[in-house]
């Protein structure tokens, strides 16, 4: 787990639901239309596979146009999707872009990316590829390139009765808060005959209570957590970051219940304090509030 912590306070300080898989297709409508989630999640996990990590939403808008958010690993931290791009009849789409982030004061990033892919009524999938320049201060700024992922996102569904977890999978979704364009991300893998969770990847946005702190976007890796015989789990994950001048403590809750269609459904919170690192004094305080989330295979 001390890699994960290492990418995640790399990513901030150098640079900081439930669908009805059972439904059938015939019932989507039958263009893309609303909110589609997901990315693609590295298995199993170690330092050279996460790599291959990435988030991705999509929301469909009037006249044929869509909008896209997500985060992709590079070792200079997460590479920032974000834009709008016309949808084509076959769903089918480009977008290549810029995006800007300031996670913390002093901090920037720049990162050029490329998102192809195919989108359906139901789902869609593609390949995405970025190159982030990150400066601090007054370093030399860093370059780094990702992979090119391969991606899968699914259209939010309405869930059905509680049921087991299934014995392995890998489900893609959204949470309920709005990111610049789309929903928020979220893409997570069941194991050990259904009761485990060993990869659960998030995006978030958390709105702080002062100016000190700008870090409002970020990404987390959960440690792997039980699920219990009905397909229920309760994860209360806690750490501790430190950085020049502030140390950040996070505390993330999920909650969550599996569905008869292997889909999984519940509700998410994260709070970051911040404190001064010489005299502990409080700085500020970021919170997502209670979202809830949801993800199919």
């Amino acid at each position: 787990m001390m890699g994960q912590r290492s990418r995640r306070a790399l990513a901030i300080g150098f640079v900081a639901v439930a669908g009805t898989a059972g439904v059938a297709l015939a019932q989507a409508p039958a263009t893309p239309s609303g909110n589609f989630g997901g990315g693609a999640i590295a298995l199993p996990v170690d330092e050279d596979s996460v790599a291959k990590d990435m988030l991705l939403s999509i929301r469909t808008l009037a006249s044929g146009r869509m909008g896209v958010d997500g985060h992709l690993y590079t070792s200079c931290g997460h590479a920032t999707i974000k834009g709008k791009t016309s949808l084509a009849a076959d769903g089918s789409f480009t977008l290549r872009g810029h995006a800007t982030r300031r996670p913390v004061v002093g901090v920037s990033e720049r990162t050029s990316f490329t998102v192809t892919g195919r989108l359906t009524a139901d789902g869609g999938g593609g390949k995405a590829s970025a190159t982030v320049r990150a400066r601090a201060g007054k370093r030399s700024p860093r370059t780094c390139k990702s992979r090119a992922v391969a991606w899968t996102v699914r259209r939010a569904g309405s869930g059905v009765a509680a049921a087991p977890a299934p014995a392995e999978a890998t489900l893609f979704g959204l949470t309920a808060q709005d990111g610049a364009n789309a929903k928020h991300p979220i893409v997570l893998h069941a194991t050990k005959g259904g009761r485990a969770i060993d990869r659960f990847v998030l995006a978030f946005r958390a709105p702080c209570d002062r100016p000190r702190i700008i870090v409002t976007d970020d990404v987390n890796y959960s440690p792997e957590f039980d699920v219990a015989a009905d397909g229920s789990f309760r994860s209360v994950e806690r750490f501790r970051l430190s950085f020049p001048d502030v140390t950040q403590h996070t505390t993330i809750v999920v909650r969550g219940q599996f569905d008869q269609a292997g889909a999984v459904a519940g509700r998410l919170a994260v709070t970051q304090r911040y404190t001064n690192r010489r005299n502990g004094r409080r700085v500020g305080v970021c919170k997502t509030g209670t979202q809830s989330w949801s993800a199919r295979p």
